[in-house]
């Protein structure tokens, strides 16, 4: 498990409360989130600079 999946694993958990991805992760992190299905679980809310940040939807049924 990469750095990445274990924060979003963390952010899916309750764990943390956001998962700040800058510029260059983005595509790294949009594939993580895509490979595992957890893309609906998760809203990215992009920023300034291409900054992304990561909270959970409390909206998507439970993460496996």
């Amino acid at each position: 498990m990469n750095e990445w999946e274990a924060q979003m694993q963390r952010l899916l958990d309750g764990e943390i409360g956001e998962v700040t991805v800058p510029k260059e992760d983005f595509l790294t992190v949009r594939s993580i989130l895509v490979e595992k299905g957890w893309l609906f679980h998760v809203v990215g809310e992009a920023k300034h600079g291409g900054v992304t940040i990561y909270r959970r939807n409390e909206q998507a049924p439970a993460a496996e």
